[in-house]
């Protein structure tokens, strides 16, 4: 591999290796979750989405190469990551508050 000695690692590795520990933690974490009879919870479904998005970001910068791109295409990316998430979050939030759900919301 050019550019690397003889035990080093190229970018896409490392990017490989972080988005392995990623989901390691993720896998691990939504196991923890799914032990107890009422999930993640909020907070948890926040946590598990962070993780969502510093997966995208990884994959966005190193493999699709946006970290050579302008600022505008990660920026935009980045903030379309976020906010999808966010709306995840919340229609998560509001089902699990009542506020959504079966039969117009009420429980």
């Amino acid at each position: 591999m050019k550019g690397m000695g003889a035990m080093g690692l190229d970018r896409l590795a490392v990017s490989w290796l972080i988005l392995l520990g990623l989901s390691a933690v993720t896998l691990l974490f939504a196991r923890h979750g799914a032990e107890g009879s009422d999930g993640v919870g909020i907070a948890g479904a926040a946590v598990l989405l962070a993780l969502a998005v510093a997966k995208g970001r990884e994959i966005l910068l190193r493999y699709l190469e946006l970290d050579h791109a302008g600022a505008a295409w990660r920026v935009l990316l980045s903030g379309y990551l976020v906010v999808l998430c966010g709306a995840i979050l919340l229609i998560y939030a509001a089902g699990s508050l009542g506020w959504i759900g079966p039969a117009g919301g009420a429980r």
